[in-house]
């Protein structure tokens, strides 16, 4: 009997949860849940910009390192005693002797002799046929001419390269580019000015580039400019209107060593 009572008396007192418990717990419960995802949002938004700047990281460096290959090429004769004639080709007008070509801020023309039958332009298109055929010696021959014009495009931001009657995108996810050309007296060893208008022999290109890479509206930073689009806004004047996006400048100098007399 004592142990029934017990029974009952325990039934009696096992009532539940009172509303205000229930919304209590609710309260908290909803709490540690906005805690626990703004976390994770803010954790994803880190992530997906540290991805946007690896991607203009590589793209930055793929940029430079193309750049200094074509220009490296600008210039080169398969007899150093020869000098380059007269001539002109994709828009541009080379004067004897001359291998670079500054049409604007943001393009450029070269022109070398191919290397060898193997050679190939900007865009990894072989010379025509009849051309490697004409190369028989390495050296000590006339070498066909290789006209090449890279440029800027801003409506696909790429850097195109433009070479016979074809033009093919280089490098994407360019915002901006500008070219400053070093030119100096006629002997080309010494380069006095850097300007956009050169009015000597061009000895010299500097490059700046502004990489962009945009990801998704949510991890834009909306209440400041980034300082690569300030830094290139103070250099170059006015860049991309849209300040939010993820920026990255590089930039890098190439001497045209086979421009000599």
């Amino acid at each position: 009997m004592k142990r029934m009572a017990n029974i009952a008396r325990m039934g009696r007192n096992q009532q539940g949860l009172s509303l205000i418990e229930l919304m209590v717990a609710m309260v908290i419960g909803l709490v540690l849940i906005l805690g626990v995802t703004q976390i994770f949002i803010n954790n994803q938004k880190s992530y997906l910009f540290q991805q946007g700047q690896v991607g203009n990281q590589e793209n930055g460096r793929f940029s430079l390192a193309l750049l200094s290959q074509e220009l490296s090429k600008a210039g080169y004769r398969s007899d150093p005693t020869k000098t380059f004639p007269a001539g002109s080709g994709q828009g541009c007008t080379f004067p004897a002797g001359t291998s670079v070509i500054a049409v604007s801020a943001t393009a450029l023309c070269i022109r070398y002799q191919a290397a060898n039958r193997a050679d190939v332009n900007c865009q990894g298109s072989a010379l025509a046929s009849g051309d490697q055929a004409t190369i028989v010696n390495p050296y000590r021959q006339i070498n066909p001419i290789v006209v090449e014009k890279i440029a800027f495009d801003s409506a696909t931001s790429s850097i195109l390269c433009t070479s016979g009657t074809t033009s093919q995108q280089l490098v994407t996810g360019v915002a901006a580019l500008n070219f400053d050309f070093g030119s100096g007296p006629a002997d080309l060893k010494t380069v006095t000015v850097f300007n956009t208008n050169p009015t000597g022999t061009v000895g010299t290109v500097r490059y700046a580039i502004l990489m962009q890479s945009p990801g998704t509206a949510s991890i834009r930073d909306t209440t400041a400019t980034s300082p690569a689009l300030t830094e290139w806004n103070k250099r170059f004047g006015s860049g991309p209107a849209d300040s939010t996006q993820i920026f990255q400048l590089v930039q890098g100098t190439t001497m045209i060593r086979n421009q000599m007399q």
